[in-house]
Parts: structure tokens; C-alpha cells; sequence
């Protein structure tokens, strides 16, 4: 596993996949990731100036995708994420497993924008927890 920052902004983690495994993940990935989002080929920066960049594939989403709020507020992309299911499941998940990764794997890195997005999604869903009881 490697760790990678590109232009101090955004920041991944890399796994390398068998060769024997590849045509599974892929396959997997593609369903996963279908509708509105592209695969690419971009070269990643380790954080660890001493190790060389390394070409690999992501998927990027794009504009057409048909669930894309477009520039929004913060609220607005918050509220779409609480209330959005897809094949792969749950927004809420997504998101919260993001952030919580975020702080496991690269604990130096702050993200604004995830940690704001984490603590307007965990308002909604206490707020909706709390209608139900």
C-alpha cells in the first residue's frame, strides 16, 4: 500500500492487484463505478519524495453523471448524500467510511471538505434518528 499527494490537494491510497486478479477487480470496479464515471490512466506522486510516481487507473466522476449536483452548497450536497442509494449502497456509508479512512491511513491530511460533509450527514442522520424513536 502506498500513500499518494497530488499538488497538496488530494490524497489516495494505491493497491497493487495480482495479475491473476486483475480481470475480476476490474470487472467488479466497472459495475461498481457505471454511470457517470470514467476510467482513466493518471500518474500518482507518492508522499515519500524518495519513491518514483507510479501510472496507474481511477475513476473519476464526471459531469454527466446523472446524480451530479453540480456547484451547490454544502447543505444541498449533504442533503443528496443522506437521502442516495445506489447498486453499491448507501451515500451515508460511502462517505462515512471515507472520512474515516481518511483519518487511519493518512492522519497528517486534513480534508475540509469531507469533514464538513461527515459532520452535516451526521447531523441529519442523528436528527432523523431521533423523529423515529
Amino acid at each position: 500500500m502506498l500513500t499518494f499527494c497530488f499538488q497538496d490537494r488530494v490524497y489516495g491510497v494505491a493497491y497493487e492487484i495480482h495479475a491473476e486478479d486483475a480481470e475480476t477487480v476490474r470487472s467488479h470496479l466497472d459495475h461498481r463505478e457505471k454511470g457517470g464515471y470514467s476510467h482513466v490512466t493518471v500518474k500518482f506522486h507518492p508522499c515519500d519524495p524518495s519513491e518514483e510516481p507510479i501510472v496507474l487507473g481511477i475513476y473519476i466522476g464526471t459531469r454527466d453523471n446523472p446524480n451530479y449536483l453540480g456547484p451547490a452548497p454544502m447543505e444541498d450536497i449533504a442533503n443528496q448524500i443522506f437521502r442516495s442509494v445506489g447498486p453499491s449502497g448507501n451515500n451515508i456509508d460511502y462517505l462515512l467510511n471515507l472520512a474515516q479512512a481518511l483519518r487511519l491511513l493518512l492522519p497528517d491530511v486534513n480534508d475540509p471538505h469531507i469533514s464538513e460533509l461527515e459532520k452535516l450527514v451526521n447531523n441529519l442522520k442523528n436528527n432523523s434518528d431521533n423523529v423515529n424513536i
